[in-house]
């Protein structure tokens, strides 16, 4: 009896946390500006598709004011022709689902680390192999916090042995703490895409971000050095677009267009 009692606790726990994110909604505005003299015919704005939201995956739904045509990573987003210098805004929306499998991430398809570390960064990854697997990410996130800046946001991706070399960087330069753990062996994943707080629903161009979420007891849990927040946020909810599989894609755009006259702005 206790049993079955406890297996029923189990399913409407998950069924309501299921509701409480299919609950959700994202507001999203882009102005997109037509930067030349010439008229732009119609064309698409693409983006990343929504994740996860705090470590869980689901499925998305995506409306918005112009045609929106869905991709399996992105969405592309159909406006009309902009004349000379003219603008022109979209909104959209985002609305996790249920909670669903984690498809989008496998750890086969984990980021590369650093082939050739340096010493200095050889010997800082074994500084932390004398703890225990599950103490090992309080310790490197402690030492993160303690020896690693934030720069603010910058153009341009350093990358890891930069922000051990100067003792900081943005939040891209934070992924250090992806090749400490890693080493360590603990099952991360580095992701892009926003930060909201709780009391807004709109997503801004200050919101965008990059952190780590690290596996522990079959949970996905934030590990953001460069915002000190480490395991489940409470004041802010962490948007995934992106999981990283390798360095180039660090450079990557939420938003994106072929056209080098179309300026796009995130409002």
């Amino acid at each position: 009896m206790t049993r079955r009692v406890n297996l029923i606790i189990t399913v409407i726990s998950a069924l309501l946390c299921g509701s409480a994110q299919a609950g959700e909604r994202f507001e999203l505005v882009l102005r997109l500006q037509n930067d030349s003299a010439g008229v732009l015919p119609a064309a698409e704005v693409c983006g990343l598709k929504p994740l996860s939201l705090n470590g869980r995956v689901s499925d998305w739904r995506i409306e918005a004011s112009s045609p929106v045509r869905l991709r399996s990573r992105e969405y592309c987003l159909q406006h009309e022709e902009l004349g000379p210098y003219q603008s022109k805004r979209i909104s959209m929306q985002w609305q996790p689902g249920i909670e669903g499998q984690d498809e989008a991430w496998t750890s086969e398809a984990s980021f590369d680390l650093i082939q050739e570390p340096s010493e200095q960064l050889r010997r800082l990854a074994k500084s932390f192999a004398i703890y225990p697997r599950r103490e090992r990410v309080e310790r490197i996130f402690a030492w993160m916090v303690e020896h690693i800046a934030f720069f603010g946001i910058r153009r341009g991706v350093e990358g890891a042995e930069h922000a051990l070399q100067v003792g900081g960087g943005d939040c891209t330069e934070h992924m250090l703490a992806g090749e400490l753990l890693e080493r360590n062996g603990v099952t991360v994943r580095r992701i892009l895409g926003a930060v909201v707080p709780n009391e807004q629903h709109h997503i801004s161009a200050s919101g965008l971000h990059n952190w780590i979420e690290y596996r522990d007891n079959g949970r996905w849990l934030v590990f953001d050095s460069s915002r000190r927040l480490l395991g489940t946020p409470k004041d802010s909810r962490y948007l995934g677009l992106l999981f990283y599989s390798n360095t180039r894609q660090l450079s990557l755009q939420p938003l994106f267009t072929d056209s080098p006259s179309l300026k796009l702005f995130l409002q």
